[in-house]
């Protein structure tokens, strides 16, 4: 990672990088908050690769303060495809992948085995949910997030494999599908698709979301 966008004080991400201004929610964390002082570095990026380095200015202000850097995406795109549980775990298991640097979110739509259906407060958040996760992970390009997807459409991408106690190797997987407590149902995922092993542990289900997330960009680094 560039030394500036790890030693920062804050990271935010902003509509226009020449005149980057900050929402209201932004700028109430870093001054509110965080308690930036004037002078402060923050970091500002347009969540497509293109970022700056910006001083903290007044009480909800940032200003440029060097060129626009450029980055160039390299590799292939990553993903986790999970169920969502019962609480606040599902906007959990989304921030977490997004820190450890999953590029694809996919929440799928219910199963046989699920615990909680589509929640209306999930829908309203998961965009804020991957922004906030991008801010802290210093990260310049924006995952994409998506909600109520069906399990038949997830394992018809290409490069998906299901995370499978008995399963073996990664491969070239790019995307990996974690089923609900207990699992998915015999049938409901097509032999076809490869069994990966994610650990030999039994996890929970959002734990092994997180472990199947932080094992596929370590593959792939």
């Amino acid at each position: 990672m560039n030394p500036i966008l790890r030693g920062a004080s804050a990271h935010v991400i902003v509509a226009n990088l020449e005149v980057p201004v900050l929402d209201e929610h932004d700028a109430h964390h870093l001054f509110r908050v965080l308690r930036l002082r004037p002078g402060s570095v923050v970091t500002a990026t347009d969540g497509a690769g293109r970022w700056r380095e910006c001083r903290a200015e007044g009480r909800d202000e940032i200003v440029p303060n060097s060129d626009v850097v450029t980055e160039i995406r390299t590799g292939v795109t990553l993903g986790v495809a999970f169920v969502p549980v019962k609480a606040e775990k599902p906007e959990t298991t989304i921030r977490q992948l997004v820190e450890v640097g999953i590029d694809e979110v996919f929440v799928l739509a219910p199963t046989k085995r699920s615990v909680a259906g589509s929640r209306d407060r999930l829908n309203d958040r998961a965009d804020r949910i991957v922004r906030e996760a991008c801010m802290q992970s210093r990260r310049v390009f924006m995952p994409s997030i998506h909600l109520g997807v069906q399990l038949i459409d997830v394992c018809a991408l290409s490069g998906v494999a299901l995370a499978d106690p008995n399963g073996g190797e990664f491969g070239d997987s790019r995307i990996l599908v974690v089923g609900p407590e207990g699992g998915f149902d015999v049938g409901e995922v097509a032999d076809t698709v490869p069994r990966v092993s994610i650990g030999p542990a039994v996890l929970r289900a959002e734990t092994a979301a997180i472990v199947a997330g932080a094992r596929l960009v370590a593959r792939h680094a």
